[in-house]
């Protein structure tokens, strides 16, 4: 299936690659990415991009859905722009970055718990080594096989040690005991966070082992849909610290202070912090000047 796309209104590569999902990679002109049970396939050449999916009947609404393609990304510019001017200089220079929507919240939540003190390569073998031992199959390409992302009853059930085997190391308890708290909470209990105002839902995912506020925040924005989340990690806190608020340079992220930080976003710029957040973190960690 061919779809038009506006160079300047999706880029997909930076999309993939600034830390908001780790199961898409580049194999030639192609983009494969994974979400949930789905597998889509993107070849973005010019304005006309092909889109297939051996999952999905309808790989145009699967794109739509995992990019927020129904958001206008001129008017995601405006706003910013016009509650503060520094963003001006983030979205001139990564203008197709867009916010991503994961499929599922469960999936965002066990990646996401896979993230600290870790960097985005080895979180993405960590997530693959997961799936192909736990996952199903759900597609064939050749000698390829794609895996769908276990289930929370899976990874409930699965050996520590057999994890930290896996290159997961403590984050194979804090998997494995979120998921058996996950269980006992019902099913459902993640999703109807979506109902609760941003505070109360984050304090509730932060009584899951091993949660704290980024990977909640992370939860919140990326698969709970909640645009008042502000993930806050060691590239957010610099730039932060750097480029908008100096006198916290040289402070510790303490909870205080990124109660403070999330606080500073509301008030500039409201139901755009996740956008907002999401442009200054990229451009930290791609090394733009601030």
């Amino acid at each position: 299936m061919r779809v038009s796309v506006p160079s300047w209104e999706f880029d997909l590569p930076l999309c993939v690659r600034s830390g908001q999902v780790f199961r898409w990679r580049q194999n030639g002109e192609q983009w494969i990415g994974l979400a949930d049970a789905q597998v889509l396939k993107v070849e973005p050449s010019g304005n006309r991009w092909f889109v297939q999916s051996p999952t999905s009947d309808t790989p145009l609404q699967l794109l739509k859905q995992l990019f927020r393609l129904e958001v206008d990304l001129k008017v995601v510019h405006q706003e910013l722009i016009r509650r503060d001017a520094r963003w001006a200089e983030w979205i001139g220079a990564m203008p197709g970055l867009r916010l991503m929507r994961w499929l599922s919240a469960e999936e965002c939540l066990f990646s996401f718990l896979c993230t600290p003190a870790n960097n985005i390569p080895r979180i993405t073998g960590m997530i693959e080594r997961l799936c192909e031992r736990y996952g199903e199959p759900v597609a064939q390409d050749g000698a390829m096989t794609y895996y769908a992302f276990p289930s929370a009853e899976r990874i409930a059930g699965a050996d520590e040690a057999e994890l930290r085997a896996l290159g997961f190391g403590y984050r194979a308890k804090h998997l494995i005991e979120a998921a058996q708290a996950l269980q006992a909470r019902g099913q459902g209990w993640l999703d109807s966070l979506r109902q609760q105002p941003y505070w109360d839902a984050k304090q509730e995912l932060m009584q899951l082992p091993g949660v704290g506020a980024k990977v909640a925040d992370c939860v919140l924005l990326f698969g709970l849909d909640n645009p008042l989340a502000v993930p806050i990690d060691t590239h957010m806190w610099q730039a932060v610290s750097e480029w908008l608020m100096p006198k916290l340079k040289g402070k510790n992220l303490t909870d205080k202070a990124y109660r403070e930080v999330v606080e500073w976003f509301h008030e500039r710029f409201g139901e755009w912090s996740g956008w907002a957040h999401q442009y200054l973190f990229t451009a930290h960690l791609l090394g733009n000047a601030g």
